[in-house]
């Protein structure tokens, strides 16, 4: 009779946690957009201290023309000054590391649509990680929920340091 009691509990949880509804549940679309929304670049340095190291990063000021109908995006990366990041000077950006920011030394991210993938084709540097964004035009290639792509070309106009 104990052992009936002990297992009382582990049968009530798998009755509680099963389903009974099989069949009736609608379809959800898959979404059939592949496109870039949006492209943006930061510069991540390290602050050596004693105990540990601290990573620092700054989001350039980005300047981007998208064209859906051709798939290509146009991006001006402007460095900010130190002394435009507030009313006066900080040391969130010192001016030490702003003369460090190249193209070949920034990370790129992007949004794009719901659900969809993006991945780096040929040469092209990988987004989310520091990369060499120097030799443009480069292209990503989105691909939707569905299944459908589309090959986005992404150029580099001007880096305004």
């Amino acid at each position: 009779m104990k052992k009936i009691f002990k297992y009382m509990p582990v049968l009530f949880i798998m009755l509680l946690f099963t389903s009974c509804l099989k069949s009736g549940l609608d379809d959800l679309p898959a979404f059939e957009e592949a496109s870039i929304e949006s492209f943006k670049f930061e510069y991540r340095w390290v602050i050596k201290n004693v105990d540990n190291d601290q990573l620092k990063l700054y989001q350039m000021e980005v300047a981007t023309t998208i064209d859906e109908e051709a798939n290509t995006v146009m991006c001006e990366i402007t460095v900010p000054n130190p002394t435009d990041v507030g009313a006066e000077p900080t040391n969130d950006f010192p001016t030490a590391i702003r003369d460090q920011v190249t193209l070949t030394e920034l990370v790129g991210y992007c949004s794009i649509s719901t659900a969809a993938t993006i991945a780096p084709i040929g040469g092209a540097p990988e987004l989310g990680v520091v990369a060499d964004f120097s030799a443009t035009p480069i292209q990503y290639e989105v691909t939707a929920a569905d299944g459908t792509s589309k090959i986005w070309t992404v150029t580099i106009s001007d880096f305004i340091k």
